[in-house]
């Protein structure tokens, strides 16, 4: 999906890691850690958490939960299945 008109993007956390995401509306196998936070957020007007693969706990991306809710996932961490 597009949020800010891009699938795709390319952000900084506060300790100055890249991060390349893309955008989905679901994200089957996540499970979330933490509450919602707007701190540092990359999406204004939404908050985010992160999301890790239900079954052994790789970070995958985050949550994000706003107006809408989207998945930012992390693209090197995708895998295409068939």
């Amino acid at each position: 999906m597009e949020v800010n008109g891009r699938h795709q993007h390319a952000f900084f956390n506060p300790a100055g890691i890249a991060f390349e995401i893309r955008c989905f509306h679901m994200a089957p196998g996540t499970v979330f850690q933490g509450d919602p936070s707007a701190e540092f957020t990359w999406f204004a007007g939404y908050r985010w958490r992160v999301a890790l693969c239900a079954s052994c706990h790789t970070h995958l991306g985050w949550i994000f939960t706003g107006e809408g809710l989207f998945y930012g996932l992390i693209a090197h961490q995708l895998l295409e299945t068939q």
